[in-house]
């Protein structure tokens, strides 16, 4: 049996002819960039969020970029960020002028959180990404309380998160814009790349809107340098599809994790879920000894079945990120790391394979030595 780690051909198949049916509409529409379909994924995703604006760009590390940019601060402010994911939660800080603080993570390989507590309180930091990993959300409600009292920002990271919520509520309760991805391997994907910066903050929707088209503040009126990072049509047709089949692919994705954690129970560590989360699995990381690690990878690659590791060095050990020196306090991050391995889930998984997964995945980590 062979099994991908992610299959974007499985999903187009069964969605095939409302996909080509929305394509063949843009395409003889005559709007291919920025138009009506991309206004109203915009309204969409804004009004599920609670939030008064939305602003569709081309990648969420744009949406990243064009929200710290949009925060007004001075060239070399300290930005906190986690030292747990992908590149873009850091790299964005740096290309928008700014310093990357990095910080450890807890047991649910989420910031902690009583390290940017510290933080903002003794105003070592001017602003904060707030990165919600692999599918659940931080609590933000006494970071952001205590930031708003300092002038201090949030910014939610949500790329890993659409659908995901904490006591109920989705991103965007506690923060001043949440940033959303969608490349083809979110639960929600693109065919291509495409991000979205939500606010209810009119002065980060007006920068964010213009920094997305060279700075343009009404037609040819260019009030600042900007960049050329707008949503095609076809991109959103695609995600508004999509959209309509969120709630179903997160209870899918649930009832995969569920099963796994049940096979490996005892075994290994199945992801960690904060009380009051729903998580929405966006990846399903198990952890293993680092000694077993890489050799189970090995062996379930040999049984047909690809795993990823989400991610493999902490990121101020990343090239890019190298000369911005880690403070004190990274032993979570360093510890867990190794340790961490990525299985397939998606809604596409057939029960067989899931049940292949997981009895290959079980038969090794019950092996000693």
């Amino acid at each position: 049996m062979k099994i991908r780690f992610m299959d974007v051909a499985r999903q187009f198949k069964t969605l095939e002819p409302e996909i080509m049916r929305e394509v063949r509409r843009v395409f003889t529409g005559g709007r291919v960039l920025q138009g009506e379909k991309t206004a109203e994924l915009e309204e969409r995703l804004s009004g599920l969020h609670g939030l008064a604006h939305g602003v569709a760009v081309n990648s969420g590390t744009d949406a990243l970029i064009f929200s710290l940019r949009a925060l007004g601060l001075p060239l070399g402010s300290r930005v906190a960020v986690t030292s747990l994911s992908f590149v873009a939660s850091a790299s964005a800080i740096v290309q928008a002028g700014f310093v990357p603080v990095f910080l450890d993570v807890d047991d649910y390989y989420l910031t902690k959180e009583e390290q940017v507590l510290e933080l903002i309180r003794k105003s070592k930091i001017c602003a904060f990404v707030a990165v919600h990993i692999y599918g659940q959300m931080m609590e933000l409600e006494e970071i952001y309380r205590q930031a708003k009292k300092r002038g201090v920002f949030v910014i939610e990271d949500a790329a890993q998160a659409l659908g995901a919520s904490r006591r109920g509520n989705l991103p965007g309760r506690h923060s001043d814009a949440v940033c959303l991805s969608f490349d083809p391997t979110k639960v929600i994907n693109a065919y291509g790349s495409g991000g979205m910066i939500l606010t209810s903050n009119p002065g980060i929707e007006r920068m964010t809107r213009m920094l997305r088209y060279h700075g343009q503040s009404k037609n040819r009126t260019y009030e600042i340098p900007g960049f050329n990072s707008q949503m095609d049509e076809v991109q959103a047709a695609l995600l508004l599809i999509k959209l309509k089949y969120l709630k179903k692919w997160e209870k899918r994705r649930q009832s995969i994790a569920e099963f796994y954690t049940e096979a490996f129970r005892d075994h290994a560590m199945a992801p960690p879920i904060k009380e009051e989360n729903s998580h929405i699995f966006h990846k399903y990381v198990l952890r293993v000894g680092a000694r077993k690690r890489d050799r189970l990878i090995r062996f379930l690659n040999g049984e047909g079945i690809q795993t990823a590791v989400h991610y493999p060095r902490p990121l101020y050990r990343q090239p890019a990120l190298e000369r911005f020196v880690p403070g004190p306090g990274l032993s979570g991050v360093e510890k867990i790391i190794p340790e961490l391995i990525s299985l397939p889930i998606y809604p596409e998984l057939k029960d067989a394979e899931i049940e292949y997964i997981a009895s290959k995945t079980k038969k090794f980590i019950m092996r000693k030595g």
